[in-house]
């Protein structure tokens, strides 16, 4: 915890900085940045999402700071995002959620030939996870008319641990793997349009042999895409469709054969913004008789911007985790209503109130809501249309895991 709260100081430093950098004279146009800080408080009556009543409700604070940063010098371009969020209770029994997230990015050429690199560090911590990932991905793609060839190349080490039945509690010491990935594929690209093939090769090896309940989680995985893309002026769509093999070292782990998919729709239409996410995905569990759980997400948010200050929102979304080899499941269905003004000066104030229900693994069911208002701060001294997107917090709830959302090829 001690780690994400340091890097939080040093990216809200950075930002104060990033507020006198705007009073500064125009930089070259080869040069970007962007910058938000939000302040929110309110109440959770459940901030652990547990059955009955829990530890009980408590009011709560969070911060979340968030910049991105690029600069390019002919064919080379240098960017860094960087994230951080931190929420406290008011109640002494209610744990505190930490994270933080920092990713360089570097390339290198032209649209007939680039190499680029991307590395990413993040970590997470709450009441029922702890997560730490570190990961490098290099990627080479050359194009031949409308025909785009690429192959990625990334390599990882994390570590997860969650709360579980048998222990009451996070597991002794966390489950430490690294990851091997290459992603060859090819498109053809026409126009605003997109569609392609490619193909996730994948190796899984622990730090230690056996796991706190004897098992043995290596693995090896095998996962062909197709997947389509389409963006202009007012829709953004993307979509792919996967099928993933997966074979484990342990005699007591059925060896995975699961479709998946990803599609996600942006449609704006002024005044109103429509964005919808369906997906199914592959997760890692520490969960003692499954080797992966797979993730049902589907969410839609709707705003409406009544007119230059003010818009309204809405949102709902419905998440399910099905723990492989157990009939065991989690689900939950969240909803919410919120509004933002726009006091001015890139200064936002927004209100929410947003319900969870859900069934835990337990087979109990669960229930909350949250009452929350909000203060944003946007810094974007270089550049007016690279404003950060209002995407203030709302409750979301989930089975306690925190991923970043990979791309379509290397999933």
């Amino acid at each position: 915890m001690r780690r994400i709260e340091v890097f939080a100081t040093i990216v809200v430093l950075a930002l104060s900085g990033a507020a006198h950098a705007g009073e500064a004279p125009a930089t070259p146009k080869d040069h970007d940045f962007a910058a938000s800080f939000v302040l929110r408080g309110g109440y959770d009556s459940n901030p652990e999402f547990s059955s009955g009543n829990g530890i009980g409700g408590s009011t709560f604070i969070a911060e979340e700071t968030a910049l991105a940063a690029g600069s390019k010098s002919g064919d080379t371009t240098l960017g860094v995002a960087a994230e951080a969020r931190a929420v406290h209770y008011a109640n002494p029994l209610a744990t505190p959620a930490l994270g933080g997230k920092v990713i360089l990015r570097a390339s290198i050429g032209d649209d007939d030939f680039k190499v680029s690199s991307s590395t990413t560090v993040a970590d997470a911590r709450s009441y029922n996870l702890r997560s730490s990932d570190v990961i490098q991905s290099v990627k080479a793609e050359a194009r031949f008319d409308q025909v785009k060839a690429f192959v990625t190349l990334e390599g990882a080490r994390s570590s997860l641990n969650q709360t579980n039945a048998i222990f009451q509690d996070f597991l002794p010491t966390p489950q430490q793997y690294l990851r091997g990935t290459i992603v060859p594929g090819v498109s053809l690209v026409r126009g605003k349009a997109e569609i392609g093939v490619s193909a996730n090769l994948s190796v899984r090896r622990y730090v230690d042999e056996f796991d706190d309940f004897g098992y043995r989680r290596d693995n090896e995985r095998v996962q062909p895409f197709l997947f389509a893309r389409y963006e202009d002026a007012a829709v953004t769509a993307f979509g792919s469709v996967s099928r993933l093999y997966g074979q484990w070292h342990d005699v007591d782990f059925s060896n995975v054969d699961r479709w998946l998919f990803d599609a996600s729709l942006s449609w704006k239409i002024r005044p109103f913004t429509l964005d919808l996410v369906a997906a199914r995905r592959a997760s890692e569990t520490t969960f003692p008789i499954s080797p992966i759980t797979i993730d049902t997400v589907y969410s839609a948010k709707a705003s409406w911007k009544v007119d230059d200050r003010l818009t309204l929102m809405a949102s709902l979304g419905y998440a399910d985790t099905a723990y492989l080899d157990s009939p065991f499941t989690a689900r939950t269905l969240t909803y919410g209503v919120g509004l933002s003004h726009d006091l001015g000066d890139n200064l936002l104030l927004g209100i929410d109130v947003t319900r969870a229900q859900g069934t835990l693994i337990s087979g109990a069911r669960a229930d909350a809501i949250v009452f929350s208002s909000s203060l944003t701060k946007r810094f974007t001294p270089l550049a007016q249309q690279a404003a950060l997107q209002d995407d203030r917090p709302q409750a979301a709830r989930s089975s306690g895991r925190e991923r970043s959302r990979p791309p379509p090829s290397a999933q």
